[in-house]
């Protein structure tokens, strides 16, 4: 039976190393947490989702990721899924540049997501693409059927600069930014090294050393602010 409630949510950046990996997985890990089945699908060529997932070794029945070489795929597998009607998100990690494979993407997804962090590179970047999603409006014979946008605040640290607050507020100015933040996080880091954030956070929840207990509450900390994230993005959907 299909599920009318699958959500398709592409994560898109026109530059390397704007954080889209780390975020699709706290936001994976968040949706998992609660239950939800997920699939990842890895679109960039230097296929960093997938080296992630198979040097960790994730194996978890909740979780699937997998390579897709060619974006126009994207269509084909999530029509699919939904009509297997078994997963509740899919994710998908696009490249760091520019083409005509992001009209693909688009045409399949319930939402774009595009991390940014507050830099002028991040800015231009988010910038280009903002521009292309209005292009795409604008080309499109039904508007109201394009996936919906969204700029998430990306690797913000707890205490910002003076040129960090001048870009936050130029983003929100500039783009459709939703109000939760993807802070700047070890654990994430750790996540990277290690696994996915809620099974670390299960696992130093019931850690014998009560000073590694101690840790589970930032891995928590940060699964409920990706769960906030996927949480307002989906709801405009």
């Amino acid at each position: 039976m299909p599920n009318d409630d699958m959500k398709v949510i592409a994560v898109m950046s026109r530059k390397g190393g704007a954080g889209k990996t780390t975020l699709i997985r706290a936001l994976a890990s968040a949706a998992m947490r609660d239950g939800k089945r997920c699939i990842i699908y890895d679109t960039d060529p230097q296929q960093g989702m997938m080296n992630w997932a198979t040097t960790i070794g994730i194996d978890d029945p909740l979780l699937t990721v997998e390579h897709l070489e060619f974006s126009d795929e994207l269509g084909t597998k999530t029509d699919e899924v939904y009509e297997e009607g078994n997963v509740d998100y899919i994710f998908v990690d696009t490249m760091g540049a520019a083409g005509a494979w992001a009209d693909d993407l688009a045409a399949a997804s319930d939402a774009i997501l595009l991390p940014m962090k507050l830099s002028m590179d991040d800015w231009k970047s988010t910038n280009d693409t903002f521009e292309w999603y209005n292009g795409l409006a604008e080309r499109a014979e039904d508007p109201s059927a394009l996936p919906s946008f969204h700029v998430v605040l990306s690797d913000v640290p707890a205490k910002q600069s003076k040129t960090e607050l001048e870009f936050e507020d130029r983003a929100f100015e500039a783009f459709p930014v939703i109000s939760n933040f993807f802070m700047s996080r070890k654990q994430h880091r750790e996540a990277s090294k290690k696994g996915l954030l809620h099974t670390l956070a299960q696992a130093k929840r019931s850690a014998k050393n009560p000073l590694t207990r101690v840790h589970a509450k930032h891995f928590e900390e940060a699964l409920e602010e990706a769960a906030a994230i996927l949480k307002e993005v989906t709801g405009a959907a």
